[in-house]
């Protein structure tokens, strides 16, 4: 990769050397998807729309920190959450099977996207997995 920064020609060092942009590129979506799926969980939530877009905002932006990626795009399922809290105690916690994630990422020549998604046929399992790359 050229014109790498000076941060970068540090970090790159650490890399295997005959590492691809279009390996990096996938290595740094799955960096991506990972953080969302472990840094997020647990965050109490409630089906108050505006709320759940609140949140989806915040972990793009949190996402679009991260070196090399371009874009986030992050959906939290309202559906079956409790609208209305019912007394102090009553809300729930953002787990990955409640998010559909897409992450968009950079690096050199490559360009890839990558996606968190509940799978139904595998018992809701957060799957994580890239979509393209090019």
């Amino acid at each position: 990769m050229c014109n790498l920064s000076k941060v970068e020609q540090i970090a790159e060092r650490y890399f295997y050397k005959g590492i691809t942009d279009r390996e990096r590129c996938a290595f740094e979506a799955g960096i991506a998807l990972g953080a969302v799926a472990h840094q997020f969980m647990g965050i109490p939530i409630t089906g108050n729309l505006r709320n759940l877009r609140r949140l989806e905002r915040v972990i793009e932006d949190a996402i679009k920190l991260q070196p090399y990626k371009v874009n986030a795009k992050v959906r939290i399922k309202a559906r079956g959450l409790i609208t209305r809290k019912r007394h102090k105690f009553d809300y729930q916690i953002l787990s990955p099977d409640m998010m559909n994630v897409e992450v968009y990422v950079k690096y050199g020549k490559a360009r890839a996207k990558a996606c968190m998604k509940a799978v139904k046929s595998l018992g809701n399992y957060p799957l994580m997995f890239i979509s393209e790359i090019f």
